[in-house]
């Protein structure tokens, strides 16, 4: 049985979001009318990112932040992969710009195995 879902975790900045979906490779469409549907409801998304061979994923703004939202019976997809690959490379870009705008200035990352992240930070203004 299909459903469509919302992610319970939103995202802040929508710059940020579509810069984090950029980086995993997935393009990004705007425009009037998108939505998400499972064959018998619509939900009106403000972008999608369009996956081959199988249903598009969308983002909404909540009052909370942009949602993801998808019916993931239709995506095919492994939703927890795709989900935590999109919240840890949303968390770098947030972190790295914050960083950045206290003066910070990443000298070295590196991804280990596990895919986690380490960065080597120096400070560039006092």
């Amino acid at each position: 049985m299909s459903h469509i879902s919302v992610m319970k975790i939103a995202f802040a900045d929508r710059d940020l979001l579509k810069q984090a979906l950029a980086d995993l490779g997935y393009e990004t469409e705007e425009g009037e009318d998108l939505f998400i549907t499972n064959g018998i409801k619509k939900v009106s998304v403000d972008f999608l990112v369009k996956l081959p061979y199988t249903d598009a994923i969308g983002f909404r703004k909540g009052k909370n932040g942009w949602q993801l939202t998808a019916d993931w019976f239709r995506v095919n997809m492994d939703r927890k992969a795709f989900e935590n690959k999109l919240k840890q490379q949303y968390a770098y870009l947030s972190v790295t710009k914050s960083l950045e705008n206290q003066g910070f200035l990443v000298t070295e990352e590196v991804r280990d195995e596990k895919q986690q992240i380490h960065i080597v930070l120096r400070r560039t203004q006092f």
